[in-house]
């Protein structure tokens, strides 16, 4: 895009996912609108005007960090703002129903979309759920410290026979 604006979303769509060419990239976005959503959802329920607020934080502060860091351009959010917002929705529908992977081979190529491994979080053919609960382990196993296989018990030494000194 040389200068010139986009002037559909039909075009833009395509723009976008290129803008999210990494998984790590579209990962981050994932979490943070998705966290955007529960603090807004939270918000609401307990009318703590608040928490909305720090839902904006997460789901841009996060995305805007993916782009600096990871994907290294500018988020698409400052030159579209509502296609961008819009797109936000439409990959995280995209990766509820397992089509996501899919989709981003469509639009920039099958290496883009699948670099490496697809993790189960986001394989095809499994439901909404069951991804979710992957996701949430593989969540947990990231965070929780290192297991340690069981300890053995030290096997009793015999006591030695003899006369005692």
């Amino acid at each position: 895009m040389s200068g010139d604006r986009i002037k559909s979303y039909k075009e833009f769509w395509p723009y976008y996912l290129r803008e999210h060419s990494k998984s790590a990239t579209r990962n981050v976005h994932l979490a943070g609108t998705a966290g955007a959503l529960a603090l807004t959802g939270l918000g609401i329920a307990t009318g703590q005007l608040w928490l909305p607020l720090a839902g904006l934080g997460v789901g841009y502060g996060s995305a805007w960090t993916a782009h600096a860091f990871i994907e290294k351009n500018k988020p698409a959010t400052f030159k579209y703002p509502l296609w961008s917002l819009v797109s936000d929705f439409k990959m995280l529908g995209h990766w509820m129903t397992g089509t996501l992977h899919k989709e981003v081979g469509k639009h920039i190529g099958p290496q883009e979309a699948e670099p490496r491994r697809i993790p189960a979080a986001s394989a095809p053919g499994k439901s909404f759920m069951q991804r979710f609960k992957d996701l949430k382990q593989q969540f947990t196993d990231a965070i929780s410290f290192k297991k340690k296989a069981p300890e053995a018990k030290p096997t009793p030494q015999p006591k030695p026979q003899g006369p005692k000194p």
